[in-house]
């Protein structure tokens, strides 16, 4: 996904007297200008709220199964040994 942001790009929003306050408070221990500050801020959050939704969580069966299958691999099926052939035929056809 591609979004294309200019620095001409702005938001505007309310604050109420509270928030501020906060903002202004917190900004001073990090000497950040409130736009930076904002920005900082939105980033930092926004990449938890994505971390939070995109990991993938395992049960510890599966974990164990993971493991399991590392270590005891299963033989490849036919499908899987044309597949190697093929890719190995497209990689050597386009080395340098």
């Amino acid at each position: 996904m591609s979004i294309n942001v200019t620095k001409d790009d702005t938001l505007k929003f309310r604050m109420d007297a509270v928030t501020a306050d906060l903002m202004e408070r917190a900004r001073s221990y990090v000497k950040l200008d409130k736009s930076k500050f904002v920005r900082h801020s939105i980033r930092e959050k926004a990449e938890a709220i994505i971390a939070e939704h995109e990991k993938t969580l395992f049960s510890q069966e599966d974990w164990y199964m993971f493991f399991d299958m590392l270590d005891n691999p299963s033989e490849p099926t036919e499908r899987m040994k044309k597949a190697a052939e093929k890719y190995k035929e497209i990689t050597v056809s386009n080395a340098v």
